[in-house]
């Protein structure tokens, strides 16, 4: 009793301490939501912070029509495989992401995608090389730093739209560019803060795939100072704002390394904090169950022992009586017992007065000729009324007794 209850104390000591650590972190969340600080930027739709893109994510229904935005949290070739809009045309699937870590099952069907009239955008800071090779551009890595003054981020240059305006922000800035793109599909959209290309459009197929090297221009930060919205605008308006469906992966940015084996659904589970957090707490109380339920709350109940079967012992004390003491009025006495305490157990009559009512009750309730049960009741007075009985008068009456043991009902 008082080692259980020493780990009671424990576990609630132990409890308060997680809880007071929770709390004490709560003034660090709210801190870290303040923050500018971009360098660990996630680029995901759920993040409030500086380098998250729920922003983005929020005022893109705007940009479409009013239209739904369809989140996706699986690989691409995944989703293209359940989602049957997706072989459609005319859809906008949106990737933001820190780097693009795509399975060649991936880059297939994100290229067959684009090919049937669809149209794919991308933006992230290091790009596949797979996809890049595939669609004939290549990407020099360039260095990401968070500046301390408001500088040009990103500049828009299209002459077909008479476009050409920049954006600045005391944020992250993208130093990687385009070396070489195929001139013949592509053309360039937009420019680093070295006025290197960083954005750009191609056809592909029937659709269109537009890649850009600056996903910072999604992030929080960047949307929410002064105008910088309107850079969302422009890169958005190259995809129909009346497009059939509308998609935001949630998926890539989520992935720090290559994808390895199959798709698990704990990996939606574990990339979110708070469900890590709650998946943890459920396997620690699990563990305490285990620990305190575990444990006997009574004293073992002794065994009991198994009934003996008297049966044999009385079947010997009967027949040495029967075979050594050769008294068979005894003998004869204990087997009217037993049949009078078998009638009153089994057809709940009373044996005080073995009449011709008696008979005719037992005949009709244990289905037997009257004739019979007479014969065997006769057969007991007798016995009753003699002091003797011969070995043959034992033995009619133990068949008599036994006919009535075996047919009756």
């Amino acid at each position: 009793m008082k080692k259980r209850t020493t780990y009671i104390i424990i576990v609630v000591v132990a409890l308060l301490l997680v809880m007071l650590a929770l709390f004490s972190n709560s003034d660090f969340v709210n801190t870290e939501q303040l923050s500018t600080n971009m360098e660990k930027a996630s680029f995901s739709s759920k993040d409030k912070k500086a380098g998250g893109t729920y922003v983005a994510f929020k005022t893109l229904p705007e940009l479409f029509a009013g239209r739904p935005v369809q989140v996706v949290a699986k690989p691409f070739a995944t989703t293209y495989a359940k989602e049957a809009e997706l072989h459609g045309s005319y859809n906008a699937y949106i990737i933001v992401a820190n780097e693009l870590f795509a399975t060649e099952r991936d880059v297939e069907s994100m290229l067959y995608y684009a090919s049937l009239g669809n149209f794919l955008f991308i933006s992230v800071n290091r790009m596949d090389p797979l996809l890049a090779k595939k669609l004939k551009f290549t990407v020099v890595d360039g260095e990401n730093f968070q500046q301390k003054k408001s500088n040009t981020a990103q500049r828009y240059k299209d002459s077909s739209l008479n476009l050409d305006t920049a954006f600045s922000y005391m944020g992250m800035i993208s130093g990687s560019y385009f070396s070489s793109i195929d001139t013949a599909t592509t053309k360039v959209f937009g420019m680093n803060y070295k006025s290197r290309p960083n954005f750009i459009g191609m056809a592909y197929g029937d659709g269109f795939v537009y890649v850009s090297l600056n996903p910072y221009t999604f992030s929080n930060y960047f949307l929410l100072h002064q105008n910088n919205i309107a850079a969302q605008e422009i890169q958005m308006s190259y995809l129909p704002n009346d497009a059939t469906n509308v998609y935001w992966d949630d998926f890539y940015c989520h992935q720090y390394g290559p994808q390895s084996g199959d798709f698990s659904q704990w990996q939606v589970l574990m990339r979110y904090p708070a469900m890590r957090w709650a998946l943890w707490l459920a396997v620690l109380l699990l563990l305490l169950y285990v620990i305190f339920e575990g444990k006997r709350r009574q004293r073992i109940i002794p065994e009991k022992p198994a009934l003996a079967n008297n049966s044999l012992e009385f079947v010997d004390a009967v027949g040495q009586l029967y075979y050594q003491q050769r008294n068979n009025y005894n003998l004869a006495h204990k087997m009217i017992i037993h049949l009078l305490e078998y009638i009153r157990s089994r057809y709940y009559l009373n044996t005080n007065h073995l009449n011709d009512q008696f008979v005719e009750a037992l005949a009709k309730k244990a289905a037997m000729p009257e004739t019979t049960i007479r014969e065997l009741f006769s057969m007991l007075h007798q016995i009753q009324l003699a002091g003797e009985v011969s070995d043959e008068q034992l033995e009619h009456f133990y068949q008599l007794i036994q006919h009535f043991y075996l047919n009756t009902k």
